[in-house]
């Protein structure tokens, strides 16, 4: 007997659901122990096999009375039965090589690649860029919850202006041709005057007025030069993406008066609200009980984290995180197989 390509394609099908929503969950995971200062973990699927089989049985039986009283009587049956067996390996993501990965800032590349994918530079600046031209994206955010409030206000407004230039197709991020800046990062405004919003980058960022075209470079450092030709851009970690998104991870009040995670304050005394750092970029919800119309969900410390099936936005940004940790990670050599699962339907 042969199985109709129809069987591969089903389990195949519910396969690729199962693992893309175990990644998920994992990512999620991670989320919330760096909100809590606890060590993440990465695991990944590294082999899957799976054994169908088919078999059939058939039976003929009969009662044949010996005396001439009784009836002959003759029975027959068949069966078939299906299984299917399919088995998953995982490995760590750890080693040298993957740390280092995580550790490294994010390349301009990367950024490049996801602006260039059609990704709000709203969102992937908000998430990548620590700081730019002197211009602070809650820096502190890279780490373990800081204890002081977050410097962000300035950075958040230059995002939203690039944004409205990314809509309008009148900022783009490219390379240098020609001269001595061939293959050079760059960014292309359209020239003063013409739009407001590029006036007001400008201005944030001390560009020289009378400059179309910017290079890019990356660096820790500003002098504070103005009408400068350069952009200076530094860089979160991949980790450092992951800790920056954890501060929009919601904690139950115990908790907090537990002492689990760290509350940051503002000069006056009052609780700072992450919520104005990540506005509509990322939430991650908290509840006592599994919410229905979650997109993923996680458990962890006797409570259910979940981005609402809803909430787009944080649905967009932890698609991007997804893109960039393959993009950062991806072709890192992972140890030997840690857990081997075989599933039973």
């Amino acid at each position: 007997m042969t199985m109709s390509p129809s069987t591969y394609q089903g389990s195949a099908n519910g396969y690729n659901i199962a693992l893309q929503k175990t990644a998920d969950e994992q990512l999620l995971l991670n989320l919330v122990r760096l909100k809590y200062r606890d060590t993440p973990f990465f695991l990944e699927a590294s082999s899957f096999t799976a054994q169908f089989d088919f078999n059939t049985n058939a039976s003929i039986g009969g009662v044949f009375p010996l005396t001439g009283g009784g009836t002959d009587t003759l029975t027959t049956g068949a069966g078939v039965s299906f299984s299917e067996r399919p088995t998953i390996s995982f490995t760590p993501l750890q080693g040298e090589d993957f740390v280092s990965r995580l550790l490294n800032p994010v390349s301009f590349n990367t950024i490049s690649l996801l602006y260039n994918s059609g990704w709000s530079i709203d969102s992937v600046g908000r998430m990548v860029v620590q700081r730019i031209n002197g211009i602070d994206n809650a820096p502190g955010a890279s780490g373990p919850t800081p204890k002081v409030a977050a410097v962000y206000a300035d950075f958040n407004r230059l995002s939203a202006l690039m944004f409205e230039l990314q809509k309008t197709n009148m900022m783009q991020l490219g390379k240098a041709s020609g001269g001595a800046r061939d293959g050079m990062p760059v960014l292309f405004l359209p020239p003063s005057g013409v739009s407001a919003q590029a006036d007001e980058m400008r201005e944030l960022l001390g560009l020289d007025p009378s400059l179309t075209e910017y290079s890019v470079v990356a660096g820790s450092g500003w002098t504070s030069e103005e009408q400068t030709s350069q952009i200076v851009i530094n860089t979160r970690s991949l980790l450092g993406v992951f800790y920056y998104l954890s501060q929009g991870v919601e904690s139950p009040s115990k908790h907090v008066e537990n002492g689990w995670v760290t509350v940051t304050l503002n000069e006056d005394g009052t609780v700072f609200d992450w919520s104005q750092v990540l506005n509509e970029l990322f939430e991650v919800e908290v509840s006592s009980s599994r919410p229905d119309d979650a997109y993923v969900a996680t458990y962890y410390n006797g409570n259910w984290y979940s981005i609402s099936n809803s909430d787009l936005d944080s649905k967009a940004s932890f698609t991007i995180l997804s893109q960039m940790f393959a993009l950062e990670t991806g072709d890192v050599a992972s140890q030997m197989p840690l857990l081997t699962i075989p599933v039973s339907n």
